[in-house]
């Protein structure tokens, strides 16, 4: 298999399958109380860039492609686990329990759906460091409503890198167990076939229904609302080119599974 981007991501995380490392944010190497803001957490083929302040993701990022999609080998457990790399590492994590009666949903980053072709790799996207609050309405409407769009996008052009988190700005509400509540999420999605294109999303917590055409919006805005440099980890991304806003409609669609 061709080195793409995904490559970059193993490079950032500078460390061993299933182990964490330091990776600075844009701005600076902030540390709270000797702990790193951010680190990588490596899960094979996804990567979760992870806030250990507000114990969310910041990004998680994989490659999902043609040929993974057809080949459904596993199932969905929903056994939703603390993270063991976080575990390990006496690191903040997050506990299921902690969404218990909050009226959020846990909220895949990396989705279930896109790693059915390896059952381990499925189980492991219920790992904690991987979900963020998301109103029920958002999770199992329009937010599904993209990712199977993504998928349909991915059969058609065969090879995607996915890009995918919640905004995490200041003074968001909080649950009872102290885990902030994002009142936004971004979806970039890069297409690595010639010609590379981009198309990026901006979803609040109160949508439903199909949103697709409406929250469509150009990169920098996401860039702008998550104080995130995409560029300095995804090198396609310094393309002027790439970087417009491609129209839905040049995106090739088909249907793995048939």
């Amino acid at each position: 298999m061709k080195i793409t981007t995904l490559l970059l991501l193993v490079l950032l995380s500078s460390c061993a399958h299933k182990t964490a490392s330091t990776a600075p944010r844009a701005s600076s190497e902030t540390m709270m109380n000797d702990i790193p803001v951010d680190i990588v957490l490596d899960h094979g083929p996804f990567k979760i860039m992870y806030n250990t302040d507000k114990r969310l993701p910041e990004y998680v990022a994989y490659e999902l492609t043609a040929d993974h999609l057809k080949a459904r080998e596993g199932k969905r457990a929903n056994k939703f686990i603390i993270d063991p790399i976080l575990m390990e590492q006496n690191l903040p994590y997050v506990a299921p329990s902690e969404y218990a009666k909050s009226g959020y949903d846990r909220g895949h980053m990396a989705p279930s759906g896109d790693f059915l072709w390896d059952q381990n790799l499925n189980d492991m996207t219920f790992v904690m460091s991987n979900m963020a609050p998301q109103s029920p309405n958002l999770n199992r409407d329009s937010w599904r409503k993209l990712e199977d769009q993504v998928r349909r996008w991915a059969c058609g052009e065969g090879k995607l890198m996915v890009i995918t988190g919640p905004v995490l700005t200041e003074g968001l509400p909080k649950m009872r167990s102290g885990l902030v509540i994002p009142q936004k999420f971004f979806k970039i999605i890069i297409d690595e076939t010639p010609p590379k294109k981009v198309i990026s999303f901006l979803y609040d917590q109160g949508d439903h229904g199909d949103m697709l055409a409406k929250n469509t919006v150009p990169l920098k805005d996401i860039e702008k609302e998550t104080k995130v440099v995409f560029t300095e980890n995804f090198p396609d991304l310094k393309n002027e080119k790439v970087r417009l806003p491609a129209d839905e409609n040049t995106w090739k669609e088909a249907d793995c599974e048939n």
